[in-house]
């Protein structure tokens, strides 16, 4: 190893014994060697054209993979990958150690004796030795020898494959033993294999390789040494002569950091953040949709980002967007990302130095490419009702600040959690680690922060904050909340309301059917003065009317005398976001298939702010489901609010509460509405009369009860006279079998004949219900010695053989079906 480039030692005065009483030695025979993946493979051959009687291996050879052939005069910074390439996915040093290397030589290997053997005359079996069996690669060797392979990831784990191959040599073994520490004491494992048939040592190894799987230390380095056992004839010794290698495999395999867990890909939102600029060595990378995983990322610069996408490619009502910390020292790149080269520039993403198992859904190369510096990253819209998880995954080569802190605050600037993350270490970046926190609840104002930075002032000015240079690449959102989700009921039991239309403020009309089939019942002015028959989803009239309470004029007061009525400005069709006025209501921006029925777009452009409405004409007897929509953008405080709170009475004074539930509307500071989210009240009873007595209003952030609340549109079903009518057969078999029988289809299903009486149990079942299992004493002991009919509007248990009166032998009959 050369001075400037050495980490173990130069001399050393005593060397390490083998003690192979506890040190397993293993003859592995490889029938080719597996990679990982290509760019995750080096291969080493020992000696080159500058060593004695020695050549490099072709690269690439005829497999077309790509060698290093190495001597002890250099050290190698970086050695080139299988798959030819240099510095990308990792970037493997090697170098020998100064004054502990041996002779090295041709002579007597798969060759023979050298001259006049050539690499043309190696005798080896290609296909046991798989990447290795290259006759150049293997035709000439290293004795008695110590190297260090460095820039390993601590936590990886590597797979070292040795050949080594020699006849006539003063030991029939070589044992391969590999160290944690440069005064090669710390033995991690040995391996060992004989480089000469044992029985023959006249005959070179030409078939057998051995390997041996290790994680290293910290430091990233493994200490190699390679000696013979200086025993014949298939003993094992300990005194050193030698030992050989001609050629080796090193591979990567997956980090032993635990992932983060796998979370619903309907509530994760993923999220890259990228280098907006084209400057060749400088520019950004978008990931490409879906990921290599099938997942669907949201690609962010510092601008203003509504709608997101969770990673199933569905629209939620998360809004973001990013603001520098200060010109000095906030940014983004991709220089010394993950996927750049040595020389720091990333000239593709699709490579990148990072275990894919350790990270989850982040684990995309290609989504990991970029990165922001120091930024303050806003989120909106975040039900206040939810509690949330984010994770988060920074990473750079030669980092100004190894440390990055991740701040999670409210828009009031308090800290909810924070946590911390290892970002890099010199020309380490980090691979495969995460940072996470949990359990966060939406603030109230629905606007979440994230402030990341460094742990140091080496950074990008001199002038800047004692804390900068952090930095974040990728992260995650995740609801740990459920919403409700849409259901598709019965459309005869289905009545579908949205309110606002031509008649009502910079309305619209909401065409019925739909594009679904679904017909639609308009609340407007018509429905303030006396109630209106409802006409049901399957396009029937029916009993059931809705009328506005005007009698109740919803929560004014003298400084917002206006509150109730109905608009569409700043709802879901007010496209782009922050537009405000809507030109055309079938441009809404909302997630159909989240809202079911009411996902139609002119049904949800306009909307009633805090409304008193009754309902009525309902089925006592029967239990009903209310689902509300509720959508609108800048509901910032006293004025608006991004909670509202549906309530549903049972009396004309709206205080018998029967239930009540919520729903975020939308965001405060972006412009961002809901799309995606329902509430659902149910299954409640209407009052003794059939009348249901529905408020709406904002729940009173930042103001009070009045704040307005908002209903878009909203579905009402009668699940009594929608439930599906039992199955009599199903009913039959429950009253007369018993769990264990319903469980055996031999005994109890439609086709079987429970006790011979050949007759089946359909057609015990159509005529009269026949029990099945009522039999004459003698073939069914323990059964009543009868066929008992029943009725099909009666169940009652079979009688006990106490009840039977004795007139029935006078009724037992033989039916033929």
């Amino acid at each position: 190893m050369q001075p400037a480039q050495q980490k173990g030692r130069t001399m050393r005065i005593r060397k390490a014994t083998l003690n192979f009483s506890f040190v397993t030695a293993l003859l592995i025979l490889v029938l080719g060697v597996a990679l990982s993946t290509h760019s995750q493979t080096v291969l080493i051959k020992m000696g080159d054209n500058q060593t004695l009687n020695g050549i490099n291996a072709p690269s690439p050879d005829v497999n077309g993979h790509y060698w290093n052939s190495v001597d002890s005069t250099q050290f190698y910074p970086a050695l080139t990958n299988i798959d030819g390439t240099v510095g990308r996915s990792w970037a493997v040093a090697f170098g020998f150690e100064l004054g502990q290397v041996g002779n090295t030589d041709a002579n007597n290997g798969p060759a023979g004796p050298v001259p006049p053997g050539t690499p043309a005359n190696c005798v080896i079996d290609t296909n046991a030795l798989g990447n290795l069996g290259i006759k150049e690669a293997v035709y000439d060797y290293y004795v008695n020898s110590e190297f260090e392979i460095q820039n390993l990831y601590p936590s990886r784990t590597y797979t070292l494959t040795f050949f080594g191959s020699h006849s006539a040599s003063p030991s029939d073994y070589t044992a391969y033993s590999i160290f944690t520490n440069s005064a090669y004491t710390m033995l991690e494992t040995a391996v060992s294999q004989y480089v000469q048939y044992p029985a023959n040592p006249s005959v070179p190894n030409s078939n057998m390789v051995v390997s041996a799987t290790v994680l290293p230390p910290k430091n990233g380095t493994l200490y190699v040494q390679f000696l013979g056992t200086n025993t014949v004839n298939g003993g094992i010794g300990t005194n050193g002569a030698g030992g050989y290698l001609n050629c080796m495999q090193l591979t990567q395999g997956p980090s032993t950091n635990t992932p983060p867990p796998a979370t619903d890909v309907n509530k994760t939102t993923l999220i890259q953040f990228v280098n907006s600029g084209t400057n060749v060595n400088h520019r950004g990378f978008p990931t490409p949709n879906p990921d290599v995983q099938g997942h669907y990322w949201n690609s962010v610069t510092s601008a203003n980002f509504f709608p997101m996408t969770n990673a199933v490619n569905r629209i939620n009502s998360v809004a973001y967007t990013a603001d520098s910390l200060g010109a000095c020292f906030s940014g983004f790149d991709s220089f010394n990302g993950p996927s750049s080269g040595t020389n720091g520039v990333t000239v593709t993403n699709n490579i990148s130095d990072i275990a894919t198992n350790a990270l989850g859904y982040l684990g995309v190369a290609t989504a990991v490419s970029d990165y922001f510096v120091t930024f303050q990253i806003t989120f909106d819209n975040l039900d206040p009702t939810h509690q949330y998880a984010l994770n988060f995954f920074g990473s750079i080569k030669f980092p100004a600040s190894e440390q990055t802190t991740y701040i999670v605050q409210n828009s009031g600037g308090s800290t909810l959690a924070q946590t911390s993350l290892k970002v890099g270490t010199g020309q380490f970046n980090n691979e495969d680690r995460v940072a996470t926190v949990s359990g966060i609840t939406g603030p109230a104002d629905t606007t979440l922060r994230i402030i990341f930075e460094g742990t140091n002032s080496v950074g990008v000015c001199s002038n800047g904050p004692p804390q900068f240079a952090g930095y974040l690449n990728a992260m995650s959102l995740i609801d740990l909340t459920p919403y409700p989700a849409a259901t598709a009921p019965p459309v005869n039991a289905t009545w579908l309301l949205n309110f606002g239309d031509t008649t009502t403020e910079r309305g619209f009309a909401n065409p019925s059917p739909d594009t679904l089939g679904h017909y639609w019942n308009t609340m407007d002015t018509n429905y303030y003065a006396s109630p209106v028959a409802l006409t049901n989803a399957a396009g029937a009239a029916t009993a059931i009317t809705a009328m506005f309470d005007t009698s109740k004029p919803a929560y004014t007061n003298a400084n917002t005398p206006t509150r109730f009525g109905s608009d569409s400005y700043n709802s879901p069709a007010a496209v782009p976001p922050g537009t405000g006025t809507v030109s055309s209501p079938t441009n809404a921006i909302i997630n159909a298939n989240a809202l079911g029925y009411l996902g139609i777009p002119t049904a949800v452009s306009q909307y009633y702010v805090n409304a008193h409405f009754i309902l009525q004409n309902m089925n006592p007897a029967h239990q009903y489901t209310l689902t509300f929509f509720g959508s609108h953008g800048y509901n910032a405080p006293p004025d608006a609010d991004d909670l509202t709170v549906y309530n549903v009475y049972s009396d004309t004074n709206y205080t018998a509460l029967i239930a009540s539930t919520n729903l975020c509307v939308g965001g405060i500071a972006l412009g961002d509405w809901n799309v995606d989210r329902l509430a659902v009240i149910g299954p409640i009873s209407p009052s003794a009369s059939g009348a249901m007595y529905i408020d709406f209003m904002g729940s009173g952030f930042g103001g009070g009860q009045g704040n307005r609340g908002f209903l878009n549109d909203m579905q009402i079903v009668d699940v009594t006279a929608g439930a599906p009518t039992p199955d009599p057969f199903t009913t039959w078999q429950s009253n007369y079998f018993s769990n264990a029988e319903l469980g055996n289809p031999s005994f109890s299903g439609p086709n079987a004949d429970p006790l011979g009486k050949g007759i089946s149990n359909t057609n015990q079942f159509r005529p009269i219900w026949w029990s099945p299992i009522w039999a004459p004493a003698a073939t069914a002991p323990g059964r009543p010695g009868w066929l008992h009919a029943r009725t099909c509007s009666s169940l009652p248990p079979a009688p006990s053989t106490a009840a039977i009166p004795q007139i029935i032998l006078s009724v037992r009959v033989r039916l033929i079906f």
